[in-house]
């Protein structure tokens, strides 16, 4: 028998182990796509939290020739400027639209219906009560146009519907999302969402009555193309179930 001879295998050199090469690399590309990514997402919410800024604001949207032709405390007695006959009335937190379970409440404005004063364009500003003051789920509505009917036929009459939550709709005709010509829905940045805190909303009519944009807290919601007659008319309201507190309402119309 032939004896195997054996041999020590060399010494391997005590080195430290090295990374590979498409290891590092990408190690250095996820650190850098990391880097850029949290530089977007500070970039994405400095611009949320400030783009608010850059709205047209309801303040600066006022044409100087407008004068005031209506500026009333909705807390206090009737005056007969609004109608009480569709689920609203004048209580002694302001105008209430209360409709119950079955109808919705539709409060209108009676110059507008009955007198020449919105036929030359006009900017109508309403305030609403807190949340908190309301006993039914806060929903306001201010429709603008041929108010007869809040169904009335597309662009005729347009709506605008908010919740106390800060969802919106702006809608015409029958306010269908399938069968309305203008239906825009979403959330509202500028929504005061703290139950004590009251929100503003109003409304510009163009003077040729081809545009309608409204605005919440001072700042520009949606404009939209219109359809008015020659004599728009305003009214405040809220839907079945539903129930909206008006404190205050100003008018500004155009000569």
């Amino acid at each position: 028998m032939i004896p195997t001879e054996t041999t020590n295998p060399p010494a391997t050199p005590n080195t430290a182990p090295t990374r590979p090469a498409a290891q590092t690399v990408s190690s250095r590309y996820s650190l850098i796509f990391g880097v850029a990514l949290t530089a977007v997402t500070v970039i994405a919410l400095i611009l949320a939290f400030f783009s608010s800024n850059f709205r047209p604001r309801a303040s600066d949207a006022l044409p100087a020739s407008w004068t005031q032709a209506y500026n009333a405390d909705l807390s206090g007695s009737d005056t007969g400027s609004w109608d009480e006959t569709q689920g609203c009335s004048m209580t002694g937190l302001g105008l209430d639209a209360d409709p119950g379970d079955d109808n919705d409440a539709q409060c209108a404005f009676t110059p507008s219906v009955r007198e020449d004063v919105t036929a030359n364009g006009f900017y109508f500003v309403t305030q609403l009560a807190p949340a908190a003051k309301v006993q039914e789920f806060a929903r306001s509505v201010v429709s603008v146009g041929d108010i007869s009917a809040f169904d009335s036929g597309d662009g005729a009459a347009i709506h605008f519907i908010v919740g106390q939550d800060g969802a919106y709709i702006l809608c015409d005709g029958d306010c269908s999302q399938a069968t309305s010509a203008i239906y825009l829905s979403g959330g509202l940045a500028s929504w005061h969402g703290d139950p004590h805190v009251a929100n503003t909303i109003a409304v510009k009519v163009s003077p040729d009555h081809s545009a309608l944009t409204v605005y919440v807290n001072d700042q520009e919601v949606a404009t939209v193309a219109t359809q008015f007659g020659p004599q728009p008319g305003i009214a405040l309201g809220s839907l079945a179930g539903d129930e909206a507190i008006y404190t205050h309402a100003t008018l500004y119309i155009g000569r």
